[in-house]
């Protein structure tokens, strides 16, 4: 009968230091996912650096060089040039960094922009078909 209670109480214990284990572990769990809630995307940031003509005729419009700078936050993108006042837009790169965009405005004026992320340099083409020939610019940036 003694030995018979002293098995009840160990297996009784084994119980309670099995739920304190799971107890635990699941705190720890939840703790580590804690920093990933807030975790910044990958690519958010400020970049800034220059557009250059590529295509079309160089004008007010469309001028030969001009600096630029592109914000990213999540899953959007917000860019500003001479023309353009933080301008934004949907953002959601590929897994290699690869994104592009084409937006129609109110008044029917279209730009389209495709590029790519690598490390802190954004390399895009900006296609803007609102100006007439349309003009396009080569941005390149660097994350500050």
């Amino acid at each position: 009968m003694i030995l018979h209670r002293l098995l009840v109480v160990v297996d009784q214990e084994k119980s309670r230091a099995r739920l304190l284990a799971a107890a635990i572990w699941g705190l720890c769990l939840a703790v580590a996912g804690i920093p990933a809630l807030g975790a910044e995307h990958r690519f958010d940031g400020l970049y800034s650096g220059n557009r250059v003509l590529t295509k079309g005729s160089a004008d007010p419009t469309c001028p030969a060089e001009d600096t630029a700078s592109v914000a990213i936050h999540g899953d959007t993108l917000t860019f500003t040039n001479s023309a353009f006042k933080k301008w934004t837009q949907p953002f959601d790169p590929g897994q290699d960094g690869s994104f592009g965009q084409t937006y129609t405005g109110e008044g029917g004026g279209v730009v389209r922009y495709h590029g790519r992320i690598v490390g802190d340099v954004i390399d895009a083409d900006v296609t803007n078909y609102a100006t007439n020939p349309p003009c396009q610019h080569h941005w390149h940036l660097k994350k500050e």
